[in-house]
């Protein structure tokens, strides 16, 4: 069952100035008729990593009645085996025997962000379409690899950046996006802080990780002690072998917002400089505070720590902003009345997982494609290169390389090479 933009804002009611503040509750009917799918004709899916995240996107993915979850890997025993009981499928120690699986469709990838790129090549390669959480990957140079990776092989590829799919942030990215405020000149962004610390004493590995456990959880990632902290959050999120912090781990989702509404990234040379604390001496080493000043071509971007929200300039003050908890506001009432546009819209989706099923499905794009997640995740690299060298970073959009790059520049631009 197919729905207009306009149902889509309209569903249980919402007007424009209600999608404010509105929470995401999806009624069961927007998804069609309750009848079941068969299960020769559903997909079939494989969850990698199914701690926090990864445990939310299997329960949200048991709801979309095209999907049926048939087995799941992690390196934590206790969750592969309860999660591969919850779905009456088949459990993995090594993600890359789930893989290999003739029998599985598609891989719902949610390890430590480390991994997410290795996997997503694995999966690229056999053939099977791939859910990945966000960040992308370590580096910018493993970001174009996986794009490259994915076109070769044709298959598609569903990023984490769950807003998308939600009705309260949709409006204001599509009147960004139509025009609504004219020409863009300034863009605010805000995402959550990091921080430092963590335990650096070595502990023994829990009986449920083991030692193969902790090899298959470290994957490339330079080999080191195991302490309390390393495997959870927030370690896993601000430890540089793992991460560049929060600079990608929430930044994915105010970014993913500019460049869904327009592209400003993609209208000449990028230049960014900006601070950053880093606690060298601390587990917890990745990037925290920071504060950037951005060029995109003649666009000026400012990215700090805040709360979530991406907020659009006009020339003349106007703005319009948006956020995961916030939803669409703007400078003046008015501007939230203006009517969608059905010509040259940005895609709707009303369920993020489902969205990729049917991607699969239909061998088509998913709402949060490829493209725009390396194009976003870009910007975080580059400010955690600009941070951590002292110096501006300049990028090229359209040749996708750095520019009048300094040796310390591209050490950290590939500073964790794969090969396919």
């Amino acid at each position: 069952m197919k729905h207009s933009r306009r149902q889509f804002l309209q569903v249980s009611g919402l007007t424009s100035a209600a999608l404010i503040a509105a929470p995401v509750v999806v009624p069961s009917s927007v998804f069609g008729d309750d009848t079941q799918v068969a299960p020769s004709e559903r997909i079939t899916v494989g969850h990698i990593g199914v701690g926090n995240q990864g445990g939310h996107n299997f329960r949200m993915f048991q709801g979309v009645k095209e999907a049926q979850s048939v087995a799941t890997a992690d390196c934590f025993k206790s969750r592969r085996e309860g999660f591969a009981a919850a779905c009456k499928g088949k459990a993995y120690a090594d993600y890359r025997e789930l893989i290999a699986d003739p029998k599985i469709d598609a891989v719902v990838i949610c390890t430590p962000d480390h991994n997410h790129v290795p996997l997503a090549l694995a999966a690229a390669k056999a053939k099977k379409g791939a859910y990945v959480e966000k960040p992308l990957g370590l580096t910018i140079a493993q970001n174009l690899l996986c794009e490259k990776v994915f076109a070769e092989n044709g298959v598609q590829f569903q990023y984490g950046t769950q807003q998308r799919s939600q009705r309260s942030v949709y409006l204001g990215n599509q009147l960004v996006h139509q025009g609504a405020i004219g020409k863009i000149v300034k863009i605010e962004v805000d995402a959550p802080d990091g921080h430092g610390g963590g335990s650096k004493t070595v502990v023994p590995l829990p009986a449920d990780l083991g030692e193969d456990g902790f090899r298959m959880w470290l994957g490339d990632a330079p080999k080191r002690e195991y302490t309390a902290d390393t495997c959870k959050p927030d370690g896993t999120y601000m430890i540089y072998d793992f991460s560049i912090g929060y600079l990608g781990g929430w930044g994915a989702h105010p970014l993913d917002m500019m460049v869904w509404a327009c592209d400003a990234d993609l209208s000449g040379i990028v230049r960014v400089e900006g601070t950053g604390q880093i606690n060298k001496d601390d587990l917890c080493d990745a990037v925290f505070h920071w504060d950037m000043k951005i060029k995109l071509g003649d666009v000026d971007f400012v990215f700090k720590p805040g709360t979530d929200r991406t907020r659009f300039y006009n020339a003349g003050g106007d703005w319009i902003q948006v956020g995961r908890g916030s939803g669409t506001q703007a400078s003046k009432p008015e501007l939230l009345k203006i009517p969608v546009k059905e010509e040259n819209a940005l895609p709707v989706s009303t369920h993020h997982q489902r969205d990729f099923i049917l991607a699969v499905r239909d061998k088509r794009s998913a709402v949060s494609h490829l493209t725009d997640a390396v194009r976003s995740d870009n910007i975080s690299q580059l400010c955690d290169i600009a941070i951590r060298t002292k110096s501006v970073v300049k990028w090229d959009p359209k040749a996708k390389q750095l520019v009048d790059a300094t040796a310390e520049q591209k050490t950290i631009f590939d500073r964790r090479p794969l090969t396919v």
